[in-house]
């Protein structure tokens, strides 16, 4: 079950790359840009 539900999720990633690039790279951007943020404060850098 727990494969399944992977290679599902990993399908739905594939599927929403290709569908929508430009939205896809984006998220990757935001995500990224939070766990700049995250380690920043953790080093003291956020004060």
């Amino acid at each position: 079950m727990r494969k399944i539900l992977a290679w599902a999720v990993l399908a739905f990633v594939a599927f929403y790359v290709i569908s929508n690039p430009g939205n896809a790279a984006g998220m990757v951007r935001q995500v990224a840009s939070g766990i700049g943020e995250f380690a920043s404060a953790l080093a003291g850098g956020g004060q």
